[in-house]
């Protein structure tokens, strides 16, 4: 089955949920998919744990028939170790997929994924181990690499490897926090236009607006949307959805940890209802402080009520959430605000 077919044979699924680690768990996915998500990912899962630990297997991975389509994503370094993580859920799934993506110090330090990025022919060995021996198909989800030369060989080896979608988050592996920044677009459609597998588009999605502008060639382009939706789980709603009501119709299967992002904004100036919030006891005592909260900011629309996503980027307001601009030119700019950050770090450290 080619990727394109198998794309299709899952409903050519346009709005995806990200994988998040701690987050985008069973409840949530299914909340998402109230709200007009059309493909969910698990989070990322460390495919050795899973390997070692039922407990971890029993935690880590929960799903049920209306979760579907789902794709599990694993991170890992060792094809072995992988193919049997992923064998405990290939029934279970749509498809598996390999974090190559993953920029943060956990993934440094275990050596998975986008620390991968440079190995070419250990991403090759993971990809076709698990396109041989797996029931589903298996897909990949990438960081760009430096040059669009380097990221486009990347991508048409992962593709002759036999990985059937491929996400791609248009930043580097730098890019994260305070450097977040816009994301380019331009590389990924490079990407679309060097490979014959279907490509999701990932990174600076901020609204279903967004998401419309990145529908570029092909037709079949998919957005993938991680820390947006995770603030606002209706990001896909046709209709702004008052985020107060969507945290009441999660209550029955949320808990505190994600109140705090959905309602961040509000618990910003509300400060007394998130004290109340780190105190309650009970999912009656948080559905009290929700709609108290909700009357308190009456009149409020409810697309300024989305805040959390943008805490590191200081420009969201004035800056595009994409740039097109020239693939290089867009690492050399990146760059120098990286410098920049690390000089004021440094000329605070010693006033210090």
């Amino acid at each position: 089955m080619s990727g394109y077919d198998f794309y299709h044979s899952i409903g050519s699924p346009k709005f995806i949920v990200a994988p998040m680690v701690e987050h985008s768990k069973l409840s949530y996915r299914m909340l998402t998919r109230k709200y007009s998500a059309e493909l969910c990912y698990t989070p990322m899962i460390n495919s050795k744990m899973f390997v070692k630990s039922e407990a971890t297997r029993e935690r880590e991975f929960k799903t049920c028939p209306e979760d579907r389509p789902l794709f599990v994503q694993f991170c890992g370094n060792d094809p072995d170790i992988l193919l049997e993580a992923a064998k405990y859920v290939e029934d279970q799934c749509d498809a598996v997929d390999i974090n190559l993506g993953c920029p943060q110090g956990i993934a440094k330090k275990g050596n998975y994924g986008s620390f991968l990025l440079e190995n070419t022919d250990l991403i090759v060995s993971m990809v076709q181990k698990l396109r041989d021996n797996l029931k589903v198909p298996v897909t990949c989800k990438i960081r760009c690499l430096r040059t669009v030369d380097a990221t486009l060989e990347l991508c048409r080896a992962i593709e002759q490897a036999g990985c059937s979608i491929l996400t791609v988050h248009g930043r580097l592996r730098e890019h994260k926090k305070n450097l977040i920044g816009p994301c380019n677009w331009e590389i990924i459609r490079k990407i679309k236009e060097s490979v014959s597998i279907p490509v999701f588009a990932n990174g600076g999605i901020r609204t279903l607006a967004d998401a419309k502008l990145a529908w570029t060639t092909p037709a079949e382009t998919a957005v993938m949307t991680s820390e947006a939706i995770l603030e606002n789980p209706a990001f896909f709603e046709p209709e702004w959805q008052h985020i107060e009501d969507v945290m009441l119709a999660f209550l029955e299967l949320a808990v505190r940890n994600h109140l705090y992002k959905s309602l961040y904004s509000g618990f910003k100036v509300h400060t007394d209802l998130r004290d109340r919030t780190v105190a309650a006891t009970s999912i009656e005592q948080m559905r009290e402080i929700t709609e108290e909260l909700k009357d308190r900011r009456t009149g409020q629309l409810p697309e300024d009520k989305i805040e959390w996503y943008h805490r590191y980027w200081k420009g969201h307001k004035t800056e595009s959430p994409y740039t097109d601009i020239d693939f290089e030119e867009f690492v050399r700019v990146q760059d120098e605000k990286a410098s920049a950050v690390c000089k004021t770090s440094t000329s605070i450290a010693m006033e210090m």
